[in-house]
């Protein structure tokens, strides 16, 4: 039994303990930041799940179904298969207007398989997918901060709507296009979304407009020893067509970007194949740009066609425009990441940061510590199909540090870190802003009009029109 004087002493020490994590704490801190982090394991062992389970887009299965269930199990009405595209979803608690939305992505990447927490490339499977761009935390993520911002319209008796889209294949670009089409956003008043980086900023008006077109040879098969004269190589079009390409980047304006993959090149070598398909992918900074460079492809293309004898065929199969931007969204989330701060890694984080970009011959200079101020051009020049919802309805855009300053999406290294404590923490920290942010516009629907307003300045009041082809479908391409 203790003496009154140990449960003095433990007494003392109890309340020394608990005004300890009491000067931890923020005080501006919201009810959303103290869900969130009373509920943080439960929202790691989610990106863990989905990290294990790595799922190429439209194939999300696993993927989709545990978020959904997370939701379903807190009120959400789910509308699962939105857009023809089965892992695509809408949750929504529903209390009026204004409606406000959140977006989860939850789509890997091919062949980047990498054990969690290894500064050095080493596949848990080789050739596997593997979570690249950190598609398991920005689900996750958007989904926990849904929930917190519903408990507090829920307990603040606010009005409105908190929407979250379960958005599929982000990576092959098309998911919230076809989404769109189907009638998502429709009702919805304003859209804030994250990505993973290794910086912590708001993005604004620097993600490129992007679009993909399969274009394909058809020639006529022979026996490439025998009778080769009979016979008209689609890969020969192919081939020509691509050296084409090759040529034109020396003519295209210093901010475009070309890239290609060749699907199908012929069954044999003594075959002389007669159809032959190759992917290509144009960037720019308009949209305007990018159609102008589709068109000068299709007259490649049909050149191609006429110098080898073959037929051409050009079929777009996705199209995604630059982000429009909305500086009174942008603003919320500026004033709610710089209220939350970075990320805090400690010294354990800086050490593997550090392991990993010394493996990958960068400076070592760690994770980012600081909130970038914001600026008219933060972010880089990859594209999204946010691109789409933001010519849709009013959208912002957060990044947080969830990898080593200087390494890249796309890459074993983001793999790594999606399921290590530098990616849970700026995990946490997205989810946080994205809750207090949405709670902030359901309590000031003044800002979510503002919003609208500047919208219809921004896109000249010209109703959206989708880029797709009408007979257009979500066919996930072959990724080998």
């Amino acid at each position: 039994m203790s003496s009154p004087k140990q449960l003095a002493i433990c007494a003392i020490g109890a309340v020394c303990i608990a005004g300890a994590f009491a000067s931890l704490a923020r005080a501006d801190a919201r009810p959303t930041d103290t869900y969130l982090d009373q509920t943080r394991e439960r929202w790691e062992k989610v990106a863990k799940q989905i990290w294990d389970t790595p799922e190429l887009g439209l194939g999300e299965n696993r993927s989709s179904a545990a978020l959904i269930d997370i939701l379903q199990k807190e009120g959400f009405q789910v509308t699962k298969g939105v857009g023809g595209e089965a892992t695509a979803f809408v949750a929504t608690a529903v209390s009026g207007a204004p409606v406000i939305a959140l977006l989860a992505e939850y789509d890997a990447l091919p062949g980047l398989s990498q054990a969690a927490g290894q500064s050095r490339k080493q596949a848990v499977t080789d050739g596997a997918p593997g979570h690249g761009c950190g598609h398991n935390l920005l689900g996750t993520a958007s989904v926990a901060a849904a929930i917190a911002a519903n408990r507090e319209r829920v307990a603040k008796k606010l009005p409105g709507t908190i929407q979250l889209f379960g958005t599929p294949a982000e990576e092959i670009l098309f998911g919230k296009t076809f989404m769109i089409r189907g009638g998502a956003f429709k009702n919805t008043e304003a859209v804030l979304a994250w990505h993973p980086d290794d910086q912590n900023r708001v993005t604004n008006r620097t993600r490129l407009a992007v679009a993909a077109i399969n274009v394909e040879f058809l020639g006529r098969s022979a026996h490439a020893a025998a009778s080769p004269w009979l016979g008209r190589s689609a890969l020969d079009a192919l081939t020509l067509f691509d050296h084409a390409v090759a040529l034109m980047r020396e003519h295209i304006k210093p901010t475009a970007r070309m890239h290609r993959a060749i699907r199908d090149g012929g069954m044999a070598p003594n075959i002389i194949p007669d159809h032959a398909m190759g992917e290509y992918w144009v960037r720019d900074v308009s949209v305007d740009s990018v159609n102008e460079m589709l068109e000068r492809l299709r007259k490649a293309a049909d050149g191609a066609a006429l110098g080898t004898e073959t037929k051409a065929r050009v079929t777009l199969t996705f199209q995604t425009r630059e982000p429009v931007p909305n500086d009174v969204l942008n603003t919320v989330l500026q004033k709610e990441l710089d209220r939350v701060g970075p990320p805090r890694f400690d010294d354990t984080d800086q050490r593997f940061a550090k392991a990993m970009q010394k493996e990958l011959g960068f400076e070592e200079a760690g994770m980012a510590s600081a909130v970038m101020p914001f600026a008219q051009k933060n972010g880089g020049t990859a594209s999204s199909d946010i691109g789409e919802v933001s010519a849709v309805v009013p959208l912002a855009e957060l990044n947080t540090a969830t990898r080593p300053l200087g390494t890249a999406a796309h890459h074993w290294a983001q793999t790594a870190c999606a399921a290590h404590p530098v990616g849970y923490k700026g995990m946490a920290v997205a989810a946080k802003v994205l809750a207090a942010g949405a709670v902030d516009l359901l309590a000031d629907p003044a800002a979510v009009k503002a919003a609208r307003e500047e919208f219809a300045v921004q896109t000249k009041g010209k109703p959206y029109v989708s880029p797709l082809p009408a007979d257009a479908k979500p066919v996930a391409p072959k990724t080998h």
